[in-house]
């Protein structure tokens, strides 16, 4: 075991896992000075007020299994004996690049959509945001946000880094990108140019197998190509699924209605729905231009953009 010291090293930690859950788990021991959430390797590291408070709490954790949202976690001595303040849960993370006008943001359990609007309105109080760009990876949804100058960009990434953007959901897990400058092709809700709103909105290309003549519908990924078993799903949630969805379903098409018709239509639908799975194709009725079929790959990824979009308000409307 290594030498005693008053920071303590917590390992899987997930992104379910909040600092006031790792509070609870120490501070029966003594009160604590700092803590640093290392989102990116899943750590965190908690230095205790006294080393007795700390060696206290492995010695227990060493008979007991500590289990934080349904997570095991592992405690042990870190290799710092103290956490400098450049280490604070409000500043720059110890393991990240060095500071750059570009950030890389993940955005972790996004219970609400997130677009180039909001994630402007949030980092736009830190400086000139010139350009945005989303995109969809295995960490979750992420955005690169480049700034006007460096010193904004670090600004925003003390403030924000750990933060929620709603309540208790959406936390913002900053990191400084190696980009030396984002390239935007189009201004839309995926990418903007900030400095450039000439720029063209990019019309999604249609599939050419499905054969339909139907302006409205649009052809995507075919059904099982990223999130076909619930064991990669409970995985992206931190092992479970969330509440009330069983992973069992079946059926892939939804029926989404209450739309507002003057400003949505496919492509919306399609950033929103894709967040949650593949997206096979999505419909808006003629006669009934309020109304929309989105399919699913599978049934799990129908049951997860229920269980997060349904009665969501969505451009004046509570969809249904």
């Amino acid at each position: 075991m290594a030498e005693p010291s008053r920071v303590i090293h917590i390992r899987n930690v997930g992104h379910e896992i909040s600092e006031t859950d790792l509070l609870q788990v120490v501070q029966p021991f003594g009160a604590v000075a700092k803590l640093v959430m290392l989102r990116t390797k899943n750590q965190a590291l908690v230095q205790m007020e006294d080393l007795s408070a700390s060696i206290s709490a492995i010695q227990y954790y060493t008979t007991i299994q500590p289990s934080v949202r349904g997570r095991n976690v592992y405690l042990q001595y870190s290799s710092h004996q103290e956490l400098t303040t450049d280490q604070s849960s409000h500043g720059r993370n110890p393991d990240q690049d060095e500071p750059n006008r570009i950030l890389l943001v993940t955005v972790h359990h996004m219970l609400y959509p997130m677009t180039v609007e909001v994630l402007h309105q949030v980092f736009s109080p830190y400086g000139f945001v010139e350009k945005i760009v989303t995109f969809q990876k295995t960490a979750g949804f992420q955005a690169l946000i480049q700034f006007q100058s460096r010193q904004s960009a670090i600004q925003a990434a003390g403030a924000l880094h750990g933060r929620n953007i709603y309540d208790g959901c959406c936390q913002l897990d900053i990191q400084y990108s190696n980009l030396s400058e984002l390239q935007v092709h189009y201004n839309n809700d995926r990418s903007r140019d900030f400095t450039n709103p000439s720029l063209p909105t990019e019309q999604r290309p249609r599939s050419s197998q499905l054969g339909y003549n139907d302006p409205s519908l649009f052809g995507f990924q075919q059904p099982g190509a990223a999130y076909g078993q619930a064991a990669v799903i409970a995985a992206a949630f931190g092992g479970t699924l969330p509440p009330g969805v069983t992973g069992t379903n079946d059926r892939c098409t939804l029926i989404v209605s209450n739309l507002n018709s003057d400003k949505v239509d496919a492509d919306k639908l399609f950033n929103l729905f894709s967040i949650y799975g593949n997206i096979v194709r999505i419909k808006v009725l003629r006669n009934k231009p309020d109304h929309a079929l989105v399919q699913m790959a599978d049934g799990l990824q129908a049951e997860l953009a229920i269980h997060y979009l349904k009665e969501q308000c969505y451009l004046g409307r509570n969809w249904k």
